[in-house]
């Protein structure tokens, strides 16, 4: 028995190593990056057969030039098959200084085993733009029990421009979003989240945007 514990301890202890060194923002070489810390608060749970809501609310602390931002948002997903979710929301994030967007979502999750593949598509409505913003997103996460009652996810997210909100350009990548995330369960109905992202926004021959963003995640089923 001792053994099956030492080796789960220690990769626990190699999971948080990787996420400690992860958040390190001497990691990225660009010049032009920032480091943010969100906190995310989660309720989620059925409320029908096959159907199930999910209500999140985020306080994003950003640097100056971005300004401080708070979000909520309300997702509903059914599930027509095995193992896939159909589902759809809207939310709104409101950054400092008075710029508002409002979100409408559709979005398609197929889970085989441990693996998770989320397609989403997002139509942005900004302030002041010239038109919707049409964003396409495709994510996969893989998911992994590492002790009891620990579970860590690691993951990718490309997400691509097909209509910018500006009408002088054209089709694009928007980020990408490398993810590594430790949980742990609190209670049958409550988990908290450590999170980490990298996000990556290219930006054609200018260096690359770096963002370190460290998350602190609390969920509760219902």
């Amino acid at each position: 028995m001792t053994r099956p514990i030492a080796r789960t301890r220690i990769r626990l202890a190699a999971l948080i190593a990787c996420l400690g060194l992860a958040w390190q923002p001497s990691i990225a070489t660009a010049a032009d990056e920032d480091t943010q810390f969100w906190l995310n608060g989660i309720v989620t749970g059925e409320i029908a057969e096959d159907t199930a809501i999910t209500i999140d609310a985020t306080q994003r602390f950003r640097e100056e030039r971005d300004g401080d931002q708070h979000t909520l948002r309300v997702m509903i997903d059914r599930e027509v098959a095995d193992e896939l979710d159909l589902g759809g929301g809207i939310g709104v994030f409101e950054t400092q200084g008075g710029l508002t967007e409002i979100r409408v979502t559709q979005q398609a999750t197929y889970t085989p085993g441990r693996f998770a593949l989320r397609t989403r598509l997002e139509e942005r409505f900004f302030d002041g733009a010239d038109r919707v913003e049409l964003r396409f997103r495709q994510r996969v996460h893989y998911n992994h029990p590492i002790a009891e009652k620990w579970r860590g996810t690691v993951g990718v997210e490309w997400l691509a421009l097909v209509q910018p909100r500006d009408a002088d350009r054209g089709p694009q990548t928007d980020q990408w979003r490398f993810q590594a995330i430790l949980s742990h369960k609190l209670a049958d109905n409550l988990d908290v989240g450590a999170i980490y992202w990298l996000v990556v926004s290219p930006r054609g021959p200018r260096e690359d945007r770096i963002n370190h963003i460290p998350q602190a995640a609390l969920t509760w089923r219902f």
